[in-house]
């Protein structure tokens, strides 16, 4: 061979083995495995070591079953009884949905569908004990199926799971691509200089063109052209790829249908839906997309279509895209309806849509589809549950930007945003003042012997004016607050005319109420911002329940509205009990993007 080629063959190979030699050096040297091994250990260790430990937990289950039926047989609270039960489901869903180092078991598997009905069975358990002998078969079914170790079962699933398959290696490859030395050290660098040079933030991220948004036009005489919003590269490919429905995404699941038959599920089970499509920010901004003053309604969103599409076929439905397209000429005063370097909208946008998803609720019980329970007031028209809020300032740092991996450098800012906490106020009625003058007196005047005139007289009149010892005992007495006035006078003038009421105002933070709320929500990142990260219950969920001046209940699942929410729903399906309205908010790019598809979820 010539030596030229020889040479070249050389180089090659040791510019192929580098990338690999550094990894296996960083690896070993540091506390991180070495990946590679993991191909070999998934197609030979694990997958014996995984019927082990799944037979072992069947068997378990087996055992904390039988326990809990002697326990209950003997009179022992359900709930109790079953906690050891629950605890070793648990563990023996995870040895069986981990099938290896980087796959999970499909939702479509049997194993999975039987697993997830016993979940939903011990869940109903204490409040349905007619469902016990379902629950019973299920769990013997179970263990029979896998308390024991099943060769031909670990072969299955190595050639089903294993790394042949493309679900493995895409994780596989995701992996190596994250944890690489080189790769950890070198991406940042060269992100940078894109950035630097071509002001490109990644594959990830779309940079928004800088348009009227930028100069004395808009106000923003200080604003540079680097000052332009991020977009998330998937809300701007669902706008411009064809519609979900379209026939060109044959392949995809079709969301209506999904939606369809979580609707009858939900019917069957005495439920309403109300389906939230929330518009993605390119879809409310394009302008701060193309730089352009657009047509918004000329360009309108898949998602919108779909949207009109469920209404027009007699689907409850909520449209947040007109109003907040309407909500855009304030934003000079009240400021912008979504985060500049993020997916989800500011504390404003979260509030408007609580508004709107509100009216829309009352709207469904003002033409008779759900009747909600008549909420009770005390007698100066008060609720004994009410919401109160404060403003919080909170800084975010924008989840685009963070895809973008710039902001190690301080590319992006930090953005500050009001929003308004809710709290609930939980107001009981103390001590009914109502009384007539003379009722009083009556009542004051049998308290004391005939004719002791003196003791009516200190019931009459508790304190004298210059008595200050027994004053301060009865302001200590009376309850701190907006309701002490009253109650410090009537004390001292018990038998005035006073038709107030003394209520004890206690408030607490804002949180999810299964067992009270006749209303539960579904939903994503959008119902998760400002609700459970900072400032913490100023989320549209919080909202909403103050503008309905009732409890509510929520799950949420971050990026998995379309079949996630579901799933987890499906496993604890008892939280249903009591429900009569089922709110389901995702993001409309879930429309062709969800984690998971749009799979039928069986309840």
């Amino acid at each position: 061979m010539n030596k030229k080629y020889l040479i070249s063959v050389i180089v090659f190979s040791v510019l192929l083995l580098v990338p690999f030699g550094v990894q296996a050096v960083a690896d070993l040297r540091g506390e991180k495995r070495f990946q590679p091994f993991d191909i070999f250990k998934d197609v030979v260790y694990t997958p014996i070591v995984r019927e082990k430990k799944v037979a072992a937990a069947a068997d378990s289950l087996d055992a904390k079953w039988r326990a809990a039926r002697e326990a209950i047989a003997a009179g022992a609270e359900v709930a109790e009884a079953l906690e050891p039960v629950t605890s070793s489901l648990s563990d023996l869903e995870a040895a069986v949905l981990s099938v290896n180092t980087y796959a999970e078991l499909d939702t479509s598997e049997a194993r999975y569908k039987s697993l997830k009905l016993a979940d939903t069975l011990i869940s109903k358990l204490e409040d349905e004990p007619e469902s016990f002998p379902q629950a019973d078969s299920c769990i013997k079914s179970l263990v029979a199926d896998l308390g024991h170790v099943s060769l031909w079962r670990a072969f299955l699933d190595v050639k089903h799971y294993g790394v042949w398959t493309s679900r493995y290696l895409r994780a596989f490859e995701n992996k190596i691509d994250d944890e690489s030395a080189i790769v950890l050290a070198l991406r940042p660098k060269y992100q940078l200089a894109v950035w630097n040079l071509f002001s490109d933030p990644g594959e990830k991220v779309v940079l928004g063109a800088a348009g009227d948004c930028i100069g004395k036009s808009c106000g923003r005489e200080e604003a540079k052209p680097e000052d332009k919003w991020l977009f998330y590269r998937q809300d701007v490919e669902f706008l411009v790829q064809p519609s979900p429905l379209d026939v060109r995404s044959a392949k995809l699941d079709n969301p209506v249908k999904a939606i369809e038959r979580f609707r009858d599920q939900l019917k069957a089970k005495g439920v309403e839906l109300l389906v939230v499509i929330t518009p993605g920010k390119p879809s409310i901004y394009t302008e701060r997309l193309t730089g352009r003053d657009e047509n918004v309604a000329g360009l309108q969103s898949h998602g919108k279509n779909i949207l009109d599409s469920l209404t027009r076929a007699g689907f409850n439905t909520v449209d947040l895209y007109t109003p907040l397209l309407a909500a855009k000429a304030d934003d000079d005063k009240l400021g912008a309806l979504y985060l500049n370097d993020d997916t989800h909208w500011t504390p404003r946008g979260a509030e408007l849509a609580a508004g709107e998803i509100a009216a829309a609720v009352n709207r469904l019980e003002s033409e008779g589809k759900i009747k909600l329970k008549k909420l009770q007031k005390h007698e100066d028209g008060s609720y004994p549950l009410s919401f109160v809020t404060k403003d919080s300032v909170a800084d975010r740092m924008g989840d685009v930007g963070e895809m973008s991996g710039l902001n190690k450098f301080n590319v992006f800012k930090v953005q500050k945003v009001i929003g308004h906490v809710v709290m609930q106020q939980n107001i009981e009625e103390r001590i009914d003042m109502a009384q007539s003058s003379a009722n009083c007196l009556d009542s004051l005047k049998r308290e004391c012997p005939k004719g002791d005139d003196s003791c009516f007289r200190v019931k009459r009149n508790p304190c004298d004016e210059e008595d200050m010892a027994c004053v301060r005992a009865l302001t200590k007495s009376c309850p701190k607050g907006s309701a002490f006035d009253s109650c410090y006078y009537t004390r001292l003038n018990p038998c005035e005319e006073n038709d107030s009421l003394y209520y004890d105002t206690t408030i607490t933070p804002f949180k999810d109420d299964f067992r009270k709320s006749e209303i539960l929500i579904l939903g994503d990142s959008f119902s998760r911002i400002y609700q459970t990260d900072s400032p913490v219950n100023a989320g549209w969920i919080a909202h909403f329940a103050k503008n309905m001046n009732r409890p509510v209940a929520s799950i949420v699942s971050d990026g998995g509205a379309s079949t996630l929410v579901r799933e987890k729903l499906a496993r604890k399906s008892s939280v249903l009990k009591g429900k009569k309205l089922l709110i389901w908010e995702f993001v409309e790019r879930d429309l062709r993007f969800g984690a998971e598809g749009w799979k039928s979820v069986e309840f």
